[in-house]
């Protein structure tokens, strides 16, 4: 089996860090997804529906917030044909804190070859890590007090 593992820093918080990559109204902003529904506990179950409208579902298999989140998910062997299957892989999310800032691992393992193992980690290298991290050091829109 192959794997890969990516880092990276981000400008927030352990805690943010987490919401981004736990909250459904968050990982909208940089998953490809359209829906995403979360019940965060351990052995919960993640469901997302990609904008082709095909259902991804995850078991929560790690939760330690906001440090760790590990998920059973399924990968597509191919991206544009879902009829040639799915496989499992393991994902893995650390967060580390260090001076007002995080450290982001991600390990994705379970590929049956070199090449898929690549080409997901050309996909969150290249673009999901890069959303992630853009969404998690965002300002958070603070409410608006009403006035007596």
């Amino acid at each position: 089996m192959h794997s890969f593992e990516l880092k990276t820093v981000i400008a927030a918080t352990p805690s943010r860090v987490f919401a981004v990559i736990t909250e459904p109204r968050d990982i909208v902003k940089w998953d490809y997804c359209r829906w995403v529904q979360n019940d965060c506990r351990l052995g919960g179950k993640v469901r997302k529906r990609d904008e082709e409208g095909r259902l991804f579902e995850s078991e929560i298999i790690a939760f330690d917030p906001p440090f760790r989140l590990g998920l059973l998910s399924t990968v597509l062997v191919n991206s544009e044909d879902e009829d040639e299957g799915r496989f499992p892989v393991r994902i893995e999310y650390h967060i580390d804190s260090h001076e007002n800032q995080s450290t982001l691992t991600l390990r994705m393992e379970g590929f049956p070859s070199e090449e898929l193992a690549e080409r997901e980690r050309n996909s969150w290298g290249g673009y999901f890590i890069e959303k992630l991290k853009k969404v998690a050091e965002q300002p958070l829109k603070q409410p608006v007090k009403e006035q007596p």
